[in-house]
């Protein structure tokens, strides 16, 4: 599977050098995911991100896991899906430039082993086939330069979505 993998199970506890957490502008503690991953992280993070200022939609910064079994988190602001915009154009290509930064981030940092969650389809609402095929069109182009690479899931429904869109799309190629 182009050395991608993808799971089902709770991204907070991977033990794994970088995880990612969809963003809030500020760094601040946002909601869902982003909610979880600041609560386990403690507050060693929360320092981090106040130090660290603010992100745009599309772009990524680094901090430490706090207390998360991964050692940093690359934080990404994930846009908004409104489905209002020209068939969401603006929101996916958004969507590209965050899996982009989050890579370029931890390759950076010399980071091997990177896992993100479905970004911009949990509160932010965009639906799930439409990010795993931008997720993976972007992390299929970089896969080669990590020893693992994954999105993990927190749903199996989710987890199944997401391998209907790389068998139907990206197994053949």
């Amino acid at each position: 599977m182009d050395n991608i993998e993808m799971i089902c199970g709770d991204l907070t506890q991977l033990d794994v050098e970088a995880i990612v957490c969809p963003a809030h502008k500020y760094l601040s503690k946002g909601r869902g995911l982003s909610a979880q991953i600041h609560d386990k992280a403690g507050e060693t993070l929360v320092a981090e991100c106040e130090k660290a200022g603010s992100c745009k939609i599309g772009e990524a910064t680094i901090t430490c896991g706090g207390d998360l079994p991964a050692t940093y988190i690359i934080h990404t602001v994930t846009p908004l899906w409104t489905g209002g915009d020209q068939w969401g154009v603006s929101a996916i290509e958004q969507l590209g430039m965050c899996y982009e930064s989050v890579i370029k981030t931890a390759l950076g940092h010399n980071i091997k082993s990177l896992f993100f969650p479905a970004l911009s389809a949990g509160t932010n609402k965009m639906p799930h086939s439409i990010a795993a095929h931008q997720g993976l069109e972007i992390l299929r182009k970089y896969a080669d330069k990590f020893n693992r690479l994954g999105v993990c899931l927190h749903r199996e429904a989710s987890l199944q979505e997401w391998l209907s869109v790389y068998n139907q799309f990206y197994a053949a190629s």
